[in-house]
């Protein structure tokens, strides 16, 4: 019973209650018009428990992803203090970011030491073990939102978020935010999981 304050306040946080309350009070004006109207197009009485039963099947489902993978409409879109609680480092990071001249960042890496993924990106990339950051590592090793990287000045740049066991370039563990080479790799913890950075500037991606 102490847990269930905090469970609820995360459902709040998460967006789980509002998004659920959009989906209710939709559904259920829908259902209200299909009850009006069936009977004229000769539709089944057991078709509206039908639609009723379908609709509620749903509730939970819409209630796991949107814990999971923070879901939420365009009409739900979160403001910046939302994103500043769930990922203050992301947060900080886009004040900072403008990619003028500096191209973009390829990042490339393992979940779970296995699946192998990249990606491009042109704008602030939050690292952590938290499913809400752009490259989740879900490791122990590794902090819920661990670093960011952002481009200012031309150039892109990590920062450590005060993380536990730290931020390595190769096997220099930052002590404050530094540029990014072309080439790198970033390591979290000393024996921590990696993400191998390349660096291409707009001439770069024109070429290409």
């Amino acid at each position: 019973m102490k847990r269930l304050p905090g469970f609820v306040s995360e459902l709040y946080r998460r967006k789980v209650v509002r998004l659920l309350g959009a989906y209710v009070a939709i559904f259920w004006l829908l259902a209200e018009g299909y009850a009006s109207f069936y009977p004229a197009f000769g539709l089944p009485d057991w078709s509206l428990r039908a639609f009723i039963i379908s609709g509620i099947t749903v509730i939970p489902v819409l209630a796991f992803f949107s814990w999971k993978y923070d879901l939420a409409p365009p009409q739900l879109v979160r403001d910046p203090k939302d994103l500043e609680i769930s990922n203050p480092g992301l947060s900080w990071a886009l004040r900072r970011h403008d990619n003028m001249d500096a191209g973009y960042v390829l990042l490339r890496w393992t979940t779970d030491g296995e699946t192998f993924k990249e990606k491009r990106f042109f704008k602030p990339v939050s690292i952590g073990r938290e499913p809400n950051n752009d490259i989740e590592l879900a490791d122990e090793r590794v902090s819920r939102h661990h670093a960011v990287l952002w481009a200012e000045g031309g150039a892109w740049r990590v920062r450590d978020m005060d993380s536990a066991n730290g931020t390595f370039i190769g096997h220099t563990r930052l002590t404050d935010s530094a540029p990014l080479p072309q080439f790198c790799e970033l390591r979290f913890h000393s024996n921590g999981p990696t993400v191998d950075v390349h660096i291409a500037k707009t001439a770069e991606t024109r070429v290409s």
